[in-house]
This record gives C-alpha cells, sequence and structure tokens, in this order.
C-alpha cells in the first residue's frame, strides 16, 4: 500500500519554505523529509508553479503545509491521485507512441498521437487543479 500526496518544490536554501508562487529560488528541490516519496506527475497550478503528486509509503507520515492560500504539501487520496494520473500516464504512452511513428517516417500518426497526448495532459491538468 502506499499515500499519496500533492507537493510544491522546496527552496534548497530554505527548507521549510515551499515554492509557491512565481519567486523563484536559486535552488529548489522535492520534500526529501518524507521518507520514500516517489514523484510520479511533474504540471503546474493555475498560477503556472511547478506542483508534483507523488507516492510515499504508509509508514512515512504526511503533514498539511499551508503557504498562504495554496498547500505546499497535502495528504490527498488514492481516486483524487489517479483522477491525475490516470490521463498523465495516457498522455506519455501517446507521446511515446509518437515518437515511435515520427522515428519511423508516419508524420500524420505522429501528429495525431502529440495531439491526443495534448488533450490528455490538459484533462490531467485540470484535474490536479481541481485538488
Amino acid at each position: 500500500m502506499a499515500k499519496y500526496l500533492k507537493h510544491y518544490y522546496v527552496d534548497a536554501d530554505a527548507p521549510s519554505t515551499y515554492v509557491t508562487t512565481s519567486t523563484e529560488p536559486k535552488y529548489k528541490r522535492h520534500p526529501i523529509e518524507h521518507a520514500g516519496l516517489d514523484v510520479k506527475v511533474w504540471l503546474s497550478d493555475s498560477d503556472g508553479i511547478d506542483v508534483m503528486l507523488a507516492q510515499v509509503p504508509d509508514s512515512t507520515t504526511i503533514t498539511t503545509v499551508t503557504v498562504g492560500s495554496k498547500k505546499g504539501v497535502e495528504e490527498i487520496t488514492e481516486t483524487e491521485f489517479n483522477t491525475v494520473w490516470t490521463p498523465y500516464e495516457q498522455a506519455m504512452t501517446l507521446y511515446a507512441e509518437a515518437n515511435t511513428a515520427e522515428r519511423d517516417g508516419d508524420t500524420d500518426t505522429a501528429a495525431t498521437k502529440n495531439t491526443a497526448g495534448d488533450a490528455k495532459i490538459a484533462e490531467a491538468t485540470t484535474a490536479i487543479r481541481a485538488l
């Protein structure tokens, strides 16, 4: 089993500062304070700020961190995770198929697969922004 979390990057020079605004730190990192952090999804919130979904072992404690109107870290349910993960994973498959088609010279199939992948990323982005 696993737990799921939504998180923003952390300012590497100020580890208790989550990057939830357009101000970019010199260095940023994932919140490694969460043992076993396995980042699965990288997208952006409605302000264009990087936001990720990750899995952690059941034994990892997830404490919600609120930064202004956003949560730098928050636990989400498996169902919430899957509303983003499913279209995100489908998009990655479509993009891989597009690359293969393009390598094989089939630009029409590549274009169709890329367009379908873009639609799935838009679906995943809408879902992550709704969390």
